[in-house]
């Protein structure tokens, strides 16, 4: 005999719990979903707009607007960015800058070259041909091979110049450690006779002191300032010497015509001459302090 055991429970009000629990979250889902998406395409267009900024300035920059800038607020991740970002655009722009001050210094130099060749060149090859071609009395051949003898030895001038401003650009330079008092004795035998000979009084007052240079730049330099002392028709030079704290000081000092203050900066460019006139009648090129000074 089989016996069976047949129980019944009423669940409606759990199945109409359960309706009501997944219409109440549906509810809340789209309530979520109405709120939240709103806010996260504000959110969205906010993060992705600080990184808009950076691209677009990046495309500015590259199309040759090299002072375009982000402007920064707070201290967030996107800010760091922007700031990073700037400091890279400020070093671009320093970097164009100084490469196109240097390709305008180059144009400059092919240029003051061209010019330095040509004037001389052009009267060389005038007076040669009025040799060849003419008889000319004994006075104006002299006066011809005179003019072409100055021109040739302010060519000779510009090209050994030009040769150590090439070799002094690709040049490492070894220091020594010399005796400053010893080094000027030397100096002074090769400045003397100089001065002797165009009428100048020198005067030479040197602290000794142990300092590191390039014998030979440096000798080369201070020739150079000689140099242009004398041609600023001076009558008295000096060359003082001093030991500083950390220092050592040498002034070398002229009652020359010397060089008005604005064009100072402009005494180590190649080919610059405050007199060019001047400078050429004695073979200068205005070469001598570019291939010294900017070396040291």
């Amino acid at each position: 005999m089989k016996v069976c055991l047949v129980t019944e429970t009423d669940i409606s009000s759990l199945v109409d719990a359960q309706k009501s629990m997944i219409a109440y979250f549906q509810k809340i889902y789209i309530a979520i979903l109405c709120i939240g998406s709103p806010v996260i395409f504000l959110l969205t267009k906010v993060l992705t707009g600080s990184v808009k900024k950076v691209g677009k300035a990046a495309r500015r920059i590259a199309e040759g607007n090299y002072s375009e800038r982000i402007s920064t607020v707070g201290k967030d991740e996107i800010s760091e960015l922007a700031s990073d970002f700037n400091q890279m655009a400020q070093q671009i722009e320093e970097k164009i800058a100084a490469l196109s001050d240097m390709a305008k210094q180059k144009e400059d130099f092919a240029a003051n070259f061209a010019h330095e060749l040509k004037t001389p060149l052009t009267s060389v090859i005038g007076y040669a041909d009025m040799l060849y071609r003419r008889e000319l009395p004994k006075e104006e051949v002299k006066s011809a091979a005179e003019y072409i003898l100055s021109e040739g030895m302010r060519l000779e001038s510009l090209s050994l110049k030009l040769m150590d401003l090439f070799v002094l650009d690709k040049q490492d330079f070894l220091l020594e450690r010399i005796s400053v008092k010893e080094m000027f004795e030397n100096l002074k035998q090769g400045i003397e006779p100089v001065c002797r000979k165009h009428g100048k009084s020198l005067h030479m007052d040197m602290e000794d002191s142990m300092i590191e240079v390039d014998y030979d730049l440096f000798k080369t330099m201070i020739l150079n300032l000689v140099d242009n002392s004398v041609k600023a028709d001076c009558k008295d030079m000096w060359i003082v010497g001093m030991q500083g704290s950390n220092t050592y000081q040498i002034r070398i000092k002229d009652n020359g015509k010397g060089i008005p203050p604005k064009e100072l900066g402009r005494i180590t460019e190649a080919f610059y001459m405050v007199d060019k006139s001047r400078s050429r009648k004695q073979h200068g090129a205005g070469l001598g302090m570019a291939t010294t000074i900017t070396h040291l």
